[in-house]
């Protein structure tokens, strides 16, 4: 089988099928992942489309899109070619959009924390609520009973 690409891409249609197939589905998920963040941008970006450098960086996103999607359906193509007749399955879709915002009222998930290290969870409670959790709501028998249990 030959597929020549429309975009430039970084590895040819014969070398896609030599890769290991765990690094081919690694691949097409973190280039899912990229283009649901340059989609988002770009509707962020519609709203000063006028101005001709966002232009220029909207027309940008949408060769980069392009591209991406031509090099996840290279390695899904690929991956059918070596033999995973289900490659082109929902399994290497994206997964549907999380919900727009979170338990706690606040959007995004890691990196969205204003404490400077960008590690709290999407759920987290807001800061200072311990949700009766601290120290004074625990018994001894709490104590005791807390931890892993196999």
């Amino acid at each position: 089988m030959e597929f020549t690409p429309c975009h430039p891409q970084p590895f040819t249609f014969q070398q896609a099928i030599s890769f290991d197939p765990e690094v081919s589905a690694d691949e097409i998920g973190r280039l899912q992942n990229s283009i649901s963040h340059l989609k988002r941008t770009q509707e962020e970006l519609q709203e000063y489309a006028e101005d001709p450098d966002i232009a220029q960086a909207i027309k940008e996103n949408n060769e980069t899109i392009a591209s991406q999607d031509e090099r996840i359906f290279m390695l899904k193509l690929a991956l059918t070619q070596r033999g995973a007749s289900n490659a082109t399955s929902a399994h290497y879709d994206l997964p549907p959009e999380p919900e727009p915002e979170s338990r706690n009222g606040r959007h995004g998930g890691f990196g969205t924390s204003d404490n400077g290290l960008g590690l709290e969870p999407l759920d987290a409670p807001p800061p200072g609520d311990n949700l009766g959790l601290g120290p004074s709501s625990l018994t001894e028998e709490d104590e005791q009973e807390s931890g892993v249990h196999l």
